[in-house]
């Protein structure tokens, strides 16, 4: 039998910041700030709809996550920068006690289903969805698309895995997508390097 290349499942979609911000304008309020935290934060689909706001500190502006909430069993802590503070700050209504406690509410109930969402709002914005589709998006690809813009603007591997909470540099090597710019960004790189040495 021919054997699959390492990784030849994994996926390589990333939304292009225009593509964020196109998609953006065309989800309904209630699914806004789901996918903002994702691209933000590289958070799984399940840890952002199981956020409550116990686990949101908006004075230190991180979001900690106990190890029954994650899909590693590790407990982490993410920062959130001031784009996803915005958000989080306009989603925190007052509440009554007897309120349900989670982030992402819809009808005053979790949200637990975004996929109508994401594909109508998708063929809005013009942009493929679906695992099927050529070129096409789910939302798991936030996740690639947060890992590799980290790595793009310069964050280092291991801090990039403890705000994911990938354990493992194979399952990190899987997120962080190598693309067209990257290996033209490097071959001018060796350009002046090689400049440089004359």
């Amino acid at each position: 039998k021919k054997l699959l290349k390492k990784n030849a499942n994994a996926r390589n979609k990333v939304l292009s910041l225009a593509q964020f911000e196109n998609l953006l304008t065309h989800l309904p309020p209630h699914t806004k700030g789901i996918l903002a935290t994702g691209f933000y934060t590289g958070m799984r689909l399940g840890e952002i709809l199981g956020l409550t706001w116990d686990k949101v500190d908006l004075k230190t502006k991180t979001i900690t996550l106990e190890a029954s909430d994650t899909k590693d069993k590790e407990g982490r802590t993410i920062p959130i920068c001031s784009e996803l503070y915005k958000i989080l700050v306009g989603a925190k209504p007052i509440r009554k006690a007897n309120e349900d406690k989670h982030v992402f509410l819809y009808r005053g109930k979790p949200v637990t289903d975004i996929r109508v969402s994401l594909r109508n709002s998708c063929k809005k914005a013009g942009i493929p969805y679906g695992r099927k589709e050529k070129d096409g998006f789910v939302f798991h690809d936030i996740r690639h698309t947060f890992n590799t813009n980290m790595r793009k603007a310069g964050v280092h591997d291991s801090v990039i895995m403890e705000i994911t909470g990938h354990s493992t540099r194979e399952m990190f090597d899987r997120y962080n997508t190598v693309d067209e710019d990257d290996k033209k960004l490097a071959v001018e790189k060796f350009r002046g390097f090689m400049e440089s040495v004359r």
